[in-house]
Formats: C-alpha cells, structure tokens, sequence
C-alpha cells in the first residue's frame, strides 16, 4: 500500500512540481497534500478569476481507505459553487475506492474552477454581485471587486493618506512611507491603478437599483433599536459623542507607566517640600524679629516694678503662691495668727499712750485706703489685717 502512494507521490511532483506541497511527519508518513488548483485559461494568467487550495489527509491503509479532503482559501466562490465542488470530489472517491485518487481530485476542482470562470459572490465595497458585462478586477491576493468600486476605494485611501501626512511636522514629513494601496478585503498591499480605473463604468445592479424606501419591516427594526439604545443609556452604556469628541485615546506602555509614576512622586515631593520651606523662612523671620521683641521687654518688666509699696510688710508674701510637690502651701495660716497678735497688741498699746494713740489710730484706716487705691483688688489677707487695724 505504501509503494502506490509513494509513486503516486512521484508522479505529483513531476507534474506540479513546486506547485504541490508534501507534509510528513517526524516517522515519514504522508500527513497531507495540498495544492492550489487555477482554472484553465491558457497562457493568459491575468484571466484566472478564481482559485481554491485542496488539501487531501490519507490516512492510514490508503489507498482501500477514502481519504478526506478540505477546501481551503477559496477565492471569488460562494458557498454554492463550494458545495457543489464537495459533491463532486466526495462521489469521485467513492467510485476510486482501492486506487490512487488525489490527482483525480484535483482534476475535478479544475474542471469546476474552469466551467465558471467568473467570481461569485459580493463585491465587498458596494455590496452588489457581479453581473455579465460588469468591469471587474482580481487583485494580487484573488480577491475580486468592481472596477468602479476599486477606483473609488484608492482614491478615498489616497485622500485619508494626503490628510494625515499635512498634520506632520515637516521633519517628520520627509521620513514618512509613501502612500501604499491596499486590498479592502485582506489588507495585502496591492498595486495603484487608480488612473486605468478612472473610466471605469458602474456595476449594472448599482445604476439599477431602486430608490431608497422605507418599509414596514425596516419600522420595526428601527423601534426595536430604539428601546435597545434607550436600555442601554439608561444602564450608562452609551458614550456621549460630544462629551467625548476632545478626549485622547492613549494607549501607555509600561515604560511610559513607570515614568509617569516618576513624575508624578517628583511632583507630590514637591509640593511636600514647598510648605516645610514656608515653614523654615517664617521660623527664620521670627528669629530676625526677636531682637525687637527683646528690646521691648526691659519696657514691660520695668513697668511691672513700678507699682506702689503695699502698707503691710506681708502682701508680697501673700500674693505669691507656694506649691510643694504638686500640693499648695497651706501653712500660711500662722501668719494671719501672728499678724493678729501684732495689730491687737499694737492697737492695745496705742490705747494706753492716751492722745497720741489717738491720732495713729485714726491715720490707721487712711493709710489702708492708701493702700487699696495704689494697689487696687488686695488678697484677703491683707484685707482681713486692715479690718484688725481698724
């Protein structure tokens, strides 16, 4: 079994040549086989409209086991002209069963691909077909558009290019690539033939098609839309347009990250240093000022020496008050009793003088309003010494 498949092998590569592609795994075996099968147009490649890539796995016992094959990348057939493609390689294998197949195969995509030379499908620009008499054109990458449509297609990319390029600087104007054409299908790099399709008519379903109207079904598509857009705002999933019309989209790399981090803790250091030097010059305005306060204060304490001399010896001594270990100094009492003593047995002795007591007692309460007027509000004690006095 193995000596068919290898000489049909053989016989692959000397008709395809590099055109047929062999994958064997790491034991030898044949994995699969793949090609891409053109329609047949002579020498004239240019009109190849459509292609498609078959690739068949035999598997184990090929060839008394069917092999299953796939149809990859088709270009310019629906899905209807790939079905029909399956159809009939599926009832070629059943009738090949026990002999060597996958050149039958590929000559029955051939003969499909060359009956219906023509794309199928879409043209994905304007979304119309492709009809007979239609001017269409096959880009590098067989995808197939109107000629007209392909025209219109370059010069909008063209337009969008020329406008973003007068937005650079001009240093960066003379580093910038050079306008490049696009496939609007794939986005493979295609060539600009926009002046040879400037001539280009429009499709026939284009210049045909009706007028715009609005149907009943199209009613009820737009309410429907209406109560999703109207759900959607209300659960905050709707982007206001105008609030965000001057927003920036930036898209931060994690060294951009890192060195906004930077930044921004230079800054925030900044602002921590700027009132600790606030604080330092203040303190150092303050210490500046000190020798004026100083020159002020000999004022203040002199003015609190010049007060007049109590009349009792005592009033010092009483108006300070004495704290031990935390505790006020109670033992003050025996003052008030010796003070007392002393006023009675002066005012005692005044009574016994006969006329001279008379007058010193009589000046006692004169020099006690004296007193109370030089020094204003007096403690109790010198109070109570005045009241023995009298």
């Amino acid at each position: 079994m193995d000596a068919l498949l290898d000489e049909e092998l053989e016989s692959l590569e000397a008709i395809l040549m590099d055109d047929v592609r062999i994958v064997r795994n790491a034991s030898g075996a044949v994995e699969s086989i793949e090609t891409t099968v053109l329609p047949l147009t002579g020498e004239e490649d240019e009109q190849q409209y459509i292609c498609v890539t078959l690739q068949v796995l035999p598997p184990a016992g090929y060839p008394d086991v069917s092999p299953t094959f796939k149809l990859l990348r088709p270009r310019g057939l629906d899905d209807a002209r790939l079905e029909a493609i399956r159809s009939a390689c599926n009832a070629k294998i059943k009738e090949s069963l026990g002999f060597p197949v996958v050149f039958d195969l590929i000559e029955v995509v051939r003969e499909h691909l060359t009956g219906s030379n023509l794309p199928s499908g879409q043209c994905v620009i304007c979304l119309y077909g492709f009809s007979e008499g239609d001017e269409f054109t096959r880009t590098e990458c067989f995808h197939y558009l109107h000629s007209y449509c392909l025209a219109r297609h370059l010069n909008a990319l063209r337009r969008n290019y020329q406008e973003e390029f007068e937005k650079l600087p001009a240093w960066l104007q003379k580093t910038a690539d050079a306008f490049q054409a696009l496939c609007p299908v794939c986005r493979e790099h295609i060539h600009d033939e926009s002046d040879s399709l400037k001539c280009a008519m429009p499709p026939s379903e284009l210049e045909n098609a009706p007028d715009f109207r609005v149907t009943q079904e199209l009613r009820q598509m737009q309410h429907h839309m209406s109560q999703l857009y109207l759900q959607q705002k209300s659960r905050g999933a709707i982007i206001d347009a105008e609030a965000e019309g001057s927003a920036v989209i930036a898209i931060e790399t994690e060294e951009d990250i890192r060195r906004r981090r930077r930044r921004e803790e230079a800054e925030a250091a900044k602002k921590l240093a700027g009132p600790q030097e606030a604080t330092g010059s203040s303190s150092t305005a303050t210490t500046q000022a000190k020798p004026a306060t100083s020159s002020f204060a000999p004022v203040v304490q002199e003015t609190q020496r010049i007060m007049p001399e109590p009349t009792n010896n005592n009033y010092q001594h009483h108006n300070r008050r004495h704290y031990r270990g935390g505790r006020r100094h109670h033992h003050h009492q025996h003052h008030h009793r010796n003070e007392r003593a002393e006023n009675a047995h002066s005012t005692a002795g005044g009574g016994g003088g006969g006329g001279n007591g008379g007058p010193n007692a009589g000046q006692a309460p004169a020099s006690g309003s004296a007193s109370n007027a030089g020094a204003g509000k007096q403690p109790k004690a010198q109070t109570a010494a005045a009241g023995h006095a009298r």
